[in-house]
């Protein structure tokens, strides 16, 4: 009897392993990337005000995109345009939601950094998904700060420097 178990609960496990895999459960794998590698691989940064968000089902009608107009207020590295829009997986469209695990998260009034990249297409995207996103709330000294993706915890200032070391 012991046997015959040790040789069905591997069986049992396996079967489990390849069961969850078939079912389609998926995940999002990112690279962590840190400020000087989005520095890096990002065509600017900016500094913005969310203006508007809304969203679009793809040509194909298979996927939804969410578009996210920003207002610069300065540019910190690359050229300084009045509004960026950038294209975002996931979104609401007539009552149907998709949501991407990792995707940047905007709303309207955001003060935001955003590391700029592009999709294959020539769209502007944020660059790392959410790890190029920050937004910027001051402290209590009046410092703006950032929160949130790979920029957290530094100050505005701070990463400026760092985009001015770069040579960006």
């Amino acid at each position: 009897m012991r046997t015959h178990r040790r040789r069905i609960l591997p069986t049992l496990a396996l079967a489990a392993l390849l069961a969850a895999g078939v079912t389609g459960a998926g995940a999002s794998t990112f690279l962590k990337q840190n400020v000087g590698d989005l520095i890096r691989k990002s065509q600017g940064v900016v500094h913005a005000q969310v203006t508007d968000v809304r969203s679009e089902w793809n040509a194909d009608h298979t996927f939804i995109f969410s578009y996210v107009t920003l207002e610069v207020k300065r540019a910190l590295a690359g050229q300084k345009h009045a509004y960026e829009t950038v294209r975002v997986p996931g979104g609401v469209v007539d009552g149907y939601r998709v949501v991407m695990e990792g995707a940047p998260d905007f709303n309207v009034g955001d003060n935001v950094v955003v590391f700029l990249g592009a999709w294959d297409d020539g769209a502007l995207m944020v660059e790392g998904y959410y790890q190029g996103l920050s937004k910027v709330d001051r402290d209590a000294a009046g410092n703006e700060m950032l929160k949130g993706g790979s920029a957290h915890g530094l100050s505005m200032a701070q990463l400026a420097k760092q985009i001015a070391a770069s040579g960006k």
